[in-house]
């Protein structure tokens, strides 16, 4: 999985800003960690590497693997759903969420 921390999020074309309760904050968050492998105590396993796009990301071992039909939009979509925000039905791509997240809507 790789992970890209920020310490903040600016609104830019590829940004939305969606309206969450906390119950939906809870099932992202739980969808999000299950889909990381974890150690003997429960920490997330990191992948040492030089493969990194910048000073601020990291990988870490995941459940499944990426390909054609599982994607991180893929992923991303299935996270929507979990939290019970609108989402595609399947897509390889990030046009189809944001198709059902236009940014005048924010």
């Amino acid at each position: 999985m790789h992970v890209t921390y920020y310490k903040d999020i600016y609104k830019s074309s590829d940004t939305r800003k969606i309206n969450i309760s906390k119950r939906q904050l809870y099932l992202i968050n739980k969808y999000i960690e299950d889909s990381f492998v974890k150690n003997e105590k429960g920490g997330f396993i990191n992948i040492k590497t030089d493969m990194v796009y910048g000073k601020d990301d990291a990988f870490y071992e995941a459940i499944g693997r990426y390909w054609l039909f599982k994607t991180c939009n893929t992923w991303t979509n299935t996270g929507l759903k979990t939290c019970e925000q609108k989402a595609c039905l399947w897509t390889p791509i990030d046009k189809g969420i944001f198709y059902h997240y236009k940014e005048n809507n924010n």
